[in-house]
């Protein structure tokens, strides 16, 4: 990945009562294959990762402070360096007011692509690994844990600068500590907090509305490719652009799903950020419990599949011809004895 910037420094806290200690780096870190390739899993971890929390700076400077030191990097009053350790000391206070117990590592790195400039902020912890030496003693390791990145930050710089966004900066959560992730977003100043979830509720009710105008063998073909469209931008980490979904779903006519979108629902964003469970439980139907598991894609529901509501209960028809066969097999060895209805649990 194209990266311009990137530097580290430590931050650990070993008890409630203990200070929190940070451990500053001087310089920028050299540009290596080995750092663009941590930087860029670390990247894809926090793309990957559901539940990111989109909004803005807060407009109150006093908050948002790391903001004002990030505009005057940009502005190159400040060094990259100088950016990184005011904010990390920043930091380092907030922590101080609290009884949070820490001990990472805050990298930042600038990516610097074609069309925008992004800073990535990551929380990250070390784990120990266990390894065979050259005389096949065991060792132990300490290593990064970067598909395990405790709470993360990314500013989209050009949006942000250029004030064309109002949701150019995402924030992640610090899964089971919510005191170090509000300290960490009122760190960072995250404020206006998008609500992705009724966006994409509205979002896919226009898909639904768009689909009565269509014929009914071409409505599934839409909605898969809208949400196969839709879960590809979030893998990326970019937002779903209605008029460049448009366009992918029609090319013979680009504009039309778009229009549709316009004319019906004029308050559906230029831009949706979607919720992956959503779009996901949009095209396909699952639940579980501790016996019984069942996914199916939504257009079986009232041809191969019927719900009864009355008496709770579905019926399946066209069942799959593996499953099919495993279920007679099954059938057979319970007829004949071999295992007994107590035994089916574990039959593998």
């Amino acid at each position: 990945m194209p990266l311009s910037h990137c530097i580290a420094h430590a931050i650990r806290r070993n008890g409630t009562e203990a200070p929190v200690e940070v451990t500053l780096r001087e310089q920028p870190m050299s540009n290596t294959a080995y750092l663009e390739e941590l930087v860029r899993e670390l990247k894809n971890s926090y793309v990957g990762k559901a539940g990111k929390q989109y909004g803005q700076f807060h407009h109150d400077l006093s908050i948002s402070t790391v903001s004002q030191w990030l505009r005057e990097f940009r502005e190159e009053k400040l060094s990259f360096e100088r950016f990184t350790t005011k904010a990390t000391e920043h930091f380092q206070s907030l922590l101080s007011d609290t009884e949070v117990v820490v001990d990472g590592h805050l990298l930042f790195a600038i990516e610097s692509l074609a069309d925008a400039d992004s800073l990535y902020v990551f929380l990250i912890l070390h784990n120990e690994g266990v390894y065979l030496d050259g005389d096949l003693t065991l060792q132990t390791s300490r290593f990064l844990d970067v598909r395990g990145v405790l709470l993360g930050a990314k500013v989209d710089m050009t949006a942000w600068l250029g004030e064309d966004d109002s949701s150019y900066l995402s924030v992640l959560r610090a899964r089971g500590d919510k005191d170090l992730t509000d300290q960490f977003w009122r760190w960072i100043g995250f404020a206006d907090q998008r609500d992705i979830t009724a966006e994409t509720t509205a979002f896919l009710d226009v898909v639904s509305a768009y689909s009565d105008t269509l014929e009914e063998e071409e409505v599934q073909v839409y909605r898969n490719k809208i949400v196969d469209y839709c879960l590809d931008q979030d893998k990326r980490g970019e937002p779903v652009v209605i008029r460049d979904l448009s366009e992918h779903v029609n090319d013979g006519e680009p504009d039309k799903f778009a229009e549709f979108v316009k004319t019906r629902h004029g308050e559906t964003p230029e831009q949706l950020i979607p919720d992956r469970r959503q779009l996901k439980q949009y095209v396909r139907i699952s639940g579980r419990n501790d016996q019984l598991s069942m996914s199916f894609a939504a257009e079986c529901l009232g041809e191969t599949i019927v719900y009864d509501k009355n008496d709770d209960s579905l019926t399946i028809r066209n069942i799959p011809g593996p499953l099919k066969l495993r279920l007679i097999k099954h059938m057979q060895k319970l007829a004949s004895g071999t295992i007994t209805s107590s035994d089916t649990h574990t039959e593998e």
